[in-house]
């Protein structure tokens, strides 16, 4: 098919229910995500379909998708922007939903809608020309990056080790513990983290989230307390939309700094790349525009000495897509394993292999993994 023209004949999003509410505890232990899943799906007339995973409100976006047109091709639903265009002109296809968006805004939502377009599209360039997405991007520079368990705060230091055992014994040698407990009491906090550490030694990369209380001079010196217990980095000490305050805590704490998963679009991240102090950039697929954001973002955060680590967190669905994009990046990376055993988190698409804790980058065509219809039709509820 790559010689013939292909269109975008359909456009539906979809909404998926696994039944547990967000936070409740699973059977082995883990906490369970969002109870709903977004996602979307390109229809084309070459009979084949191309989805994605979007980490956002899965009602909004759907409102996005099929919202009627208010002012012609200003003003309108991204399904009427890309219904009838050919898939191969990428970046004339996002510039077209964004053009589209113009008068009721580009950022935050629109932004994820179109990422999860996007990213469906590349999916299906991918298979119809028999390529994976590294290569459509440019090339695979690595064939297996390291992973790191994604999980949440345990309430107490033996539940921490114990935690951070068993992600041992499944072959992660980095974890990121976030949320929970975590951010209430520095001392807590402290103690918390040294638990994982003594469990898992020096060598183990340990990462930290979550939002902290109090003004930035508290909020330095409870990071500093942390630095003894050698944390790879802390995620979003303050929420994502305060970049020259976050940038202000990179600069006056000994530990690096990490955001960028709920930004949207080169604007947003634009601003966070003006100040050198956040050490560590986290765009998410499925919230900055998907693969065609993600090259220029990528680029200019590189360009400026910053390392990138895609942000993942919902399905395998999204972490597939991000495995690609993280095998294009020219520096050495991670890529965050949601350890989850929630439904749909694990069954809607197959898991990558992991080997030595690194996941093994497909080289079938597309995102590398398809997604499970029966899984689809067993929680769909719209």
């Amino acid at each position: 098919m790559a010689g013939s023209d292909v269109r975008i004949t359909e456009v539906e999003v979809i909404i998926l229910d696994n039944g547990i509410e967000y936070g409740s505890r699973l059977p082995d232990g883990e906490m369970a995500g969002p109870r709903h899943t977004c996602l979307v799906r390109v229809g084309t007339d070459a009979g084949l379909d191309g989805y994605a995973d979007v980490d956002s409100h899965p009602w909004v976006v759907r409102s996005i998708v099929e919202a009627a047109s208010h002012i012609p091709e200003f003003c309108t639903g991204l399904r009427e922007a890309v219904l009838g265009q050919s898939i191969w002109d990428r970046t004339a296809l996002w510039q077209r939903m964004y053009e589209f968006s113009w008068y009721h805004g580009r950022r935050g939502p629109v932004l994820h809608a179109m990422s999860g377009i996007d990213l469906a599209v590349w999916d299906l360039c991918g298979r119809l020309t028999d390529q994976p997405v590294h290569e459509l991007l440019g090339g695979r520079r690595r064939d297996r990056i390291t992973a790191y368990a994604s999980t949440l705060f345990r309430p107490t230091p033996a539940e921490m080790r114990q935690a951070a055992r068993s992600y041992l014994n499944r072959g992660f040698r980095a974890i990121k513990f976030g949320w929970g407990p975590y951010g209430q009491d520095p001392a807590l906090d402290h103690r918390l983290l040294a638990a994982a550490r003594e469990e898992v030694g020096p060598d183990v990369r340990l990462m930290v989230d979550g939002h902290l209380e109090g003004d930035l001079d508290t909020i330095a010196r409870n990071l500093d307390g942390l630095a003894e217990l050698d944390p790879y980095w802390v995620e979003e000490p303050l929420r994502a939309d305060r970049p020259a305050d976050l940038a202000r805590l990179g600069r006056s704490t000994s530990v690096r700094i990490a955001s960028g998963e709920q930004l949207s679009g080169q604007t947003e991240f634009d601003e966070l790349l003006a100040d050198d102090g956040v050490g560590v950039i986290q765009p998410d697929l499925s919230r900055c525009g998907g693969f065609t954001a993600f090259q220029s973002i990528a680029t200019a955060a590189l360009a400026k000495g910053r390392m990138v680590v895609p942000h993942a967190w919902t399905s395998p669905l999204l972490t597939a897509a991000t495995l690609q994009a993280a095998a294009w990046l020219p520096d050495p990376v991670m890529l965050e394993f949601n350890v989850s055993s929630a439904p749909v988190s694990r069954d809607l698409a197959p898991s990558l292999a992991m080997v030595d804790g690194q996941i093994v980058v497909p080289d079938t065509p597309g995102l590398g993994v398809t997604i499970d219809l029966d899984v689809v039709d067993k929680y769909r509820v719209s």
